[in-house]
């Protein structure tokens, strides 16, 4: 079975108490004998890789460089993550790039295979350390998905923020990450027709959106650890809000079917 984390209730409540016992709840998750076996693989193993074909090609290598980056989903899209693997990074116009979801550039980047150099230790050993990071916030997301896109956003928008980009490329960033806009539109109550807008004009919505909810105009302003908290409090309490409804709604449709 494996550890299986503790999140308490739902909602934001919940939310403060995994926050308070997260850093213990992850080292019992890099202790679990599954992820202490998948990481002892990968460190052992990967130093006789030296292609995207060769990765892709074993099960529990390709688990562990994809759970790195919450892409775990994709485990048995081989043909897509080759072409992932073997992009150029360095070129604007190659498939990792063009993708809006710039975690598949990051998975390129971390395994960076070069003719028939293989991954080293170093590599290894960080895409492993990530690996266990992003496996506490997958058990956390098998009791509460909105829990995990919050420990994702929270770590990924302290990045983010600090980049040297501009404005409006990291909104095309958020929007182009599926956990990252979700948080977004739950914390400004944005409905999902916001993604059939032009994509210019959604920049300008989710800048508006922002401005209301931490008052700046620039996503500099999450540099503040504050100001991130804020987005995923709103995020929480309207995602909880709504599923209060449903459950309610659904309650109630049962009663009139009696």
């Amino acid at each position: 079975m494996g550890y299986s984390v503790q999140i308490g209730g739902g909602g934001y409540a919940g939310w403060k108490m995994l926050e308070r016992t997260a850093a213990v709840q992850q080292q019992l998750v890099a202790k679990d004998p599954e992820v202490v076996r998948a990481r002892s693989y990968f460190v052992s193993e990967a130093s006789r890789i030296s292609s995207a074909d060769e990765l892709v090609s074993d099960f529990r290598l390709l688990r562990v460089a994809l759970g790195a980056f919450g892409l775990e989903g994709d485990i048995n899209n081989k043909f897509f993550l080759r072409k992932i693997i073997e992009a150029d990074p360095d070129d604007s116009g190659s498939l990792v790039n063009r993708l809006a979801d710039k975690r598949y550039l990051q998975l390129n980047r971390a395994l960076s295979f070069s003719g028939d150099t293989a991954l080293d230790l170093e590599k290894a050993s960080n895409i492993t350390d990530m690996y266990e990071r992003l496996e506490f916030e997958r058990r956390v997301g098998e009791k509460d998905q909105n829990f995990r896109i919050a420990l994702y956003a929270s770590r990924e928008l302290a990045d983010l923020a600090k980049r040297d980009s501009t404005e409006n490329t990291k909104w095309y960033e958020i929007l182009g990450s599926k956990p990252l806009r979700t948080l977004f539109e739950g914390a400004f109550g944005f409905s999902a027709n916001y993604a059939k807008l032009p994509l210019d004009r959604q920049v300008i919505e989710f800048k508006r959106g922002f401005a209301r909810t931490v008052g700046g105009d620039s996503l500099a302003a999450l540099t503040d650890p504050k100001n991130i908290e804020s987005l995923v409090q709103r995020f929480l309490l309207r995602s909880n809000s709504a599923s209060i409804q449903i459950s309610g709604f659904s309650a109630a449709l049962a009663l009139l079917r009696k």
